[in-house]
């Protein structure tokens, strides 16, 4: 007890211990996000977020609840939205959907056609090696807005993005 300081024994005190900051990371789509000369650049995301599903079990006279099955919510993704010869994201939404021929990919499955992808999250320190990772996977588009434009602002335009995907982990936990 006498080496506690003040209830901070949170294991701050250990070298190895790293704060995240919110301004050290990169979401890579390949081709897409941070991930290639032709992607673009992230500007603003979120870490995995997930719920479960309640189990009702009727008991006696009381009601009982246990977690069922995960429910992983999409995750937003802004990109700095580049002038480049192809914009990714456009061939992207391409892959399953061609608006210009109004064609739908029914041929091929969402797989096949690299429409689903795999993505990483990457956490970094002040000296660029990776704290944390988060892989998700089979990650698809569920709604794309190439942004607002106003006359009267002078702000950079972004790709805003809604991801969902089938789940996420850390890697090497």
């Amino acid at each position: 007890m006498a080496n506690e300081t003040m209830g901070l024994n949170y294991g701050l005190e250990n070298s190895t211990v790293c704060t995240l900051q919110k301004f050290r990371w990169l979401l890579r789509i390949d081709g897409i996000s941070a991930h290639g000369i032709n992607s673009l650049p992230p500007l603003k995301s979120n870490r995995p977020s997930i719920s479960f599903k309640e189990l009702q079990v009727e008991h006696l006279n009381e009601t009982i609840y246990f977690p069922g099955k995960p429910d992983w919510k999409p995750i937003s993704l802004s990109l700095y939205d580049l002038k480049k010869n192809t914009h990714p994201v456009f061939e992207w939404l391409q892959r399953i959907y061609n608006p210009a021929v109004n064609s739908f990919g029914q041929m091929k499955t969402p797989v096949d056609n690299n429409f689903i992808l795999n993505a990483s999250l990457e956490m970094y320190n002040g000296c660029g090696e990776i704290l944390e990772m988060w892989v998700y996977e089979n990650v698809w588009p569920q709604t794309i807005d190439f942004g607002e434009l106003d006359m009267g602002n002078n702000e950079v335009v972004t790709c805003d993005l809604t991801l969902r995907y089938a789940r996420a982990y850390i890697v090497g936990q």
